[in-house]
């Protein structure tokens, strides 16, 4: 038989962690800095999978029969994650390294809940929204971005996946059924979200949220059944990918991160 895989089985978490990561390094000439980040935040996410087999919450059996090899591999990827990120913090400049404990804090409480097995809860899944594109703002402050503009966009990254999730499991809760009231009211719950992204995010950041955001509106309008669940993650992936290219249209802000760079706004 051929041996389980061991890459993160969380579909929806490859594209909270590389649409992001992918736009940060993307958007500007990435310095040494921001590619060992990059690279200690991919290794860490990697890690997730043989570290929860390692652990037994994959199922005892898949722990002693996967155990070892889940061990290797965790033991190979948080070698690397502690290696590039050190390499990162130490080449980077003061910002980076607050933007490196707000990240780290972030996935701290991530793997706290994974130990707790609460990862799948709705908190769960909504903090994932916030340590994921957090994993982003080191690398995008390493490039150039400043602190505050890189946190602004990762904030709107967090809101476009926080209503994807919401619309995901309100898809889940109702399995076949058609559309109900609470439906209406998340719908309604999403518009205004929208409206308060575009009345206080900067520009860039309300056109990075805008794909997911209204994704999510779309699939709560629509009510698909959950045998769609798979062509709504593929939505929400290419969402995330349009995303990603509206904020490399649309450079990241000044030291005053409400106002487009000078060279852009010309």
């Amino acid at each position: 038989m051929r041996p389980r895989s061991l890459w993160p089985r969380e579909h929806g978490a490859y594209a909270q962690l590389a649409a992001p990561l992918a736009m940060a390094l993307a958007a500007h000439t990435p310095s040494v800095a921001a590619g060992l980040l990059a690279i200690a935040a991919s290794a860490a996410f990697l890690a997730n999978e043989p570290l929860l087999v390692v652990l037994g919450h994959r199922g005892r059996r898949m722990q002693q029969a996967d155990g070892h090899r889940a061990l290797r591999r965790a033991a190979l990827l948080g070698a690397v994650a502690i290696i590039a990120g050190v390499a990162g913090y130490v080449l980077g400049n003061e910002s980076v390294r607050i933007a490196c404990a707000i990240a780290g804090a972030f996935g701290t409480a991530v793997i706290w809940l994974a130990r707790t097995r609460r990862q799948h809860s709705f908190i769960g899944e909504l903090l994932a929204c916030i340590a994921l594109p957090a994993a982003a703002v080191p690398a995008a402050t390493a490039s150039g971005d400043t602190l505050c503009a890189a946190l602004v966009v990762s904030a709107a990254w967090s809101a476009g996946f926080g209503c994807s999730v919401v619309a995901v499991r309100r898809v889940i809760a109702r399995r076949r059924r058609s559309a109900t009231r609470v439906d209406r009211i998340i719908a309604l719950a999403l518009a205004l979200a929208w409206l308060g992204i575009l009345a206080l995010a900067p520009h860039d950041a309300a056109l990075v949220a805008a794909p997911l955001v209204l994704g999510s509106l779309l699939v709560a309008i629509w009510a698909p059944p959950a045998t769609r669940l798979r062509a709504i993650g593929i939505g929400f992936a290419c969402a995330a990918a349009a995303a990603a290219c509206l904020g490399v249209a649309n450079p990241a802000f000044d030291a005053q991160w409400h106002r487009p760079r000078a060279a852009f706004a010309r």
